[in-house]
């Protein structure tokens, strides 16, 4: 009979004091001190013949350049296939500035500017790293076991006005997933001695806001150091490992924001629904699979919005040039609406040069690459998702009848930006605004998982 192992480590990212911290463009300072530390978890599993790992890293994103040059050292250092390792951000608003798309070559000179670091930069692979391979050296027999709850932090966040314009808010009755969803990995021996217990859900890490300058992992901190406290109180000198990965969390914010008092009634109250749920679980069959998915997505076509932008911005410096004299409100007015126009013009320009240094994008077909991973543990799978998956989406994937559980994971791998519905696409807003794909890439994405876990599905003896 198949056996599964199951490893778990983790190593502290220790981002220094001082520097910029990611999340908000309008951060009130540079990082001040550290409420909680931030790190990257490492499981790594193998049923004998395969192996995969999943890694989840305290951090805003990674981009694929980061993700890749990871696995591949993964791969060199512990056995473990490039393909099935997942490097999954959890998105924490209350991390570090770093370049997320590419690593600074020890070329480059240090930095005058205040806002990074780049010798800790260069040393964030490592850290994730020596989290996998750790948790490699530490595989021990162990059994599988999944369950859920229910958990209502999150909210859709898109709100539709009176006049059809959609504001970044609160909409509790827009489209949310409730689902917490928990995999633990116990010892085989004891059958209930963790080794390691991930839960799964869609939710930004921003209740803590603009104003918060300490370095926290947000509400899932708090959901993983009550686990941490409740699985290993019966056996202190045994260390299970929580391990957070974000869901299809691309218009869902937390409902209640602000402070580290909310994050930690949030995430205790979470805890309670991962240990019950794992609790009251069925043993998951030693099956491991693992696949990538190779992802082509059509670009937005920029050209006209961008012209229509530098029309407005040309129309709004005239109109400024010709009332400079104005005064008062009148010429407050003005200046109201040329900066509107400035930082308009100032997206597109941002995302039209993003597509133009990104060696993934074919600026003649119009089109990007990236990938899915999806690693499947008997009758669970994740889905492994390079970017920021729109809710509906994310249930639409979750709804396979295929497995008893199905995970999505975003951030994984890479982050090609918001992947929002067609409907979001017609209504426009924030995450349209910013998005660099085109409308219909949030459902490609949907139809290529369903795909690819039918296909892992049909192989129940895990065989490649």
């Amino acid at each position: 009979m198949a056996q599964l192992f199951a490893g778990a480590s983790r190593v502290k990212l220790d981002p220094p004091i001082g520097i910029a911290m990611a999340g908000y463009g309008r951060r009130v300072g540079p990082s001040r001190g550290i409420h909680d530390d931030l790190a990257a978890q490492a499981i790594v599993l193998s049923d004998g013949a395969r192996k995969a790992a999943i890694v989840s890293v305290d951090v805003l994103a990674m981009g694929v350049r980061i993700c890749d040059a990871i696995a591949a050292r993964i791969e060199a250092e512990t056995g473990i296939a490039a393909q099935a390792v997942m490097v999954c951000a959890t998105h924490t608003h209350s991390g570090p500035h770093f370049n997320i798309f590419s690593t600074p070559s020890a070329a480059h000179a240090p930095s005058a500017a205040v806002d990074r670091d780049l010798a800790w930069e260069r040393s964030l692979p490592d850290r994730i790293i020596a989290a996998v391979a750790d948790a490699a050296r530490t595989m021990r027999p162990a059994i599988a076991r999944a369950g859920a709850g229910r958990f209502g932090l999150g909210t859709n966040r898109r709100l539709l006005r009176a006049d059809g314009s959609i504001q970044l808010a609160p909409n509790h009755t827009g489209v949310a997933d409730h689902e917490l969803l928990a995999l633990g990995l116990y010892e085989a021996d004891s059958g209930n001695q963790p080794i390691a217990i991930m839960f799964n859900y869609p939710c930004h890490g921003v209740v803590l806001c603009e104003d918060n300058l300490l370095y926290s992992r947000d509400w899932p901190g708090f959901v993983a150091d009550a686990i941490e406290r409740t699985a290993n109180a019966p056996n202190p000198p045994l260390r299970a490992i929580a391990v957070f990965t974000q869901g299809a969390c691309g218009n869902v914010d937390p409902r209640c924001r602000g402070n580290f008092e909310i994050a930690e009634r949030e995430g205790t109250a979470a805890a309670s629904t991962v240990m019950r749920a794992l609790d009251a679980a069925k043993p998951l069959s030693p099956v491991l699979r693992t696949t990538r998915v190779p992802l082509t997505m059509k670009l937005r076509d920029l050209s006209a919005s961008l012209s229509v932008a530098r029309a407005n911005l040309a129309q709004t410096e005239a109109s400024l040039r010709n009332h400079r004299e104005a005064g008062g409100y009148h010429e407050k007015r003005l200046r109201d609406q040329h900066h509107r126009s400035i930082q308009e013009l100032a997206v597109l320009e941002a995302l039209d040069a993003a597509n133009r240094r990104d060696k993934r994008v074919d600026l003649q077909a119009g089109e990007l690459a990236t990938h899915m991973t999806i690693v499947r543990v008997g009758e669970i799978a994740m889905v492994g998702i390079p970017g920021e998956l729109f809710v509906e989406l994310g249930l639409a994937i979750k709804a396979n009848p295929l497995f008893r559980h199905t995970m999505v994971v975003g951030y994984c791998n890479d982050l090609a930006g918001y992947f929002p519905t067609r409907e979001a696409y017609r209504l426009g807003g924030y995450e349209v605004e910013t998005s660099r794909v085109a409308a219909g890439s949030g459902e490609r994405i949907v139809q290529e998982a369903l795909g690819a876990l039918e296909e892992l599905a049909r192989d129940e003896a895990g065989q490649t």
